[in-house]
């Protein structure tokens, strides 16, 4: 029987953090983008950035300076329970994360380049 993907650990900056189930993420890569003529549709392509978004479960150890935007690029990485990693060296925040009271906070990366990694 296949196994599909069931538990992604996260690593920022070195750092696991916990992560509720649901994490998202796309490689980047060239999409298509149709452009309406009168009586059909053409496709174009553009490149599409790559993107992982996760909501992360703070502890007393964390502190939302950890994700700010003006810290810039650096390692983001995704290990699933299937065995593939995905490392992404040029990750960045794209907006401050808002903290809340349930003890959740949403993030989204954006990034350029990656290496899957299976074990």
């Amino acid at each position: 029987m296949a196994q599909t993907l069931g538990i992604i650990r996260l690593f920022w900056r070195g750092k696991q953090y916990d992560v509720v189930k649901g994490v998202k993420f796309r490689i980047p890569g060239i999409k298509n983008d149709n452009v309406n003529g009168n009586f059909r549709a053409l496709r174009s392509t553009q490149y599409q950035v790559g993107e992982v978004q996760a909501t992360i479960i703070p502890t007393v150890d964390t502190s939302p300076t950890e994700f700010s935007p003006s810290l810039g690029e650096d390692e983001l990485q995704l290990q699933a329970d299937t065995g593939k990693s995905w490392a992404i060296a040029d990750a960045y925040v794209m907006d401050q994360p808002e903290f809340s009271d349930d003890g959740k906070a949403q993030v989204k990366w954006s990034f350029n380049t990656y290496q899957e990694i299976s074990s």
